[in-house]
């Protein structure tokens, strides 16, 4: 039974749609990439400025860099010049993640730390029956 759907499809699907829906699909996955990659920045920048870090900005310029080949995808002929393209900016997404995970590696946990730590130490708790920070 599979092996008579598999031949069935192999005798409708063309050339033509096989491009068509690799196009499509190509760039749904940029699009989410992009999104993904551009709010893992900006939360790196928000764990940096709670420490007082100099924000990323380099990644950004390199993020919007490889928006610019994604028009292509959609008017690329061949399935090897999808692939180059969709390689061509997947690549330095990876490596942002690569690089904020290693830049970041220690400030995330010190800046949800200083988040999570009340600033007065000597300060009434806020809602009532909370154990008191110096008692």
């Amino acid at each position: 039974m599979m092996q008579d759907a598999i031949l069935w499809l192999g005798k409708h699907f063309s050339a033509e749609q096989y491009l068509y829906y690799t196009r499509i699909q190509c760039l749904a996955w940029t699009a989410a990439d992009l999104v993904l990659v551009f709010y893992l920045l900006r939360l790196a920048n928000l764990a940096r400025r709670i420490l007082d870090y100099r924000p990323h900005r380099l990644s950004y310029a390199v993020l919007a860099a490889t928006v610019s080949f994604v028009p292509f995808i959609a008017s690329a002929g061949t399935g090897g010049l999808i692939f180059a393209l969709e390689l061509l900016v997947t690549a330095p997404h990876f490596l942002i993640i690569l690089y904020v995970i290693v830049a970041d590696f220690r400030s995330f946990p010190r800046a949800l730390s200083r988040l999570l730590t009340p600033t007065g130490a000597g300060e009434a708790p806020d809602e009532p029956g909370a154990p008191c920070p110096g008692c």
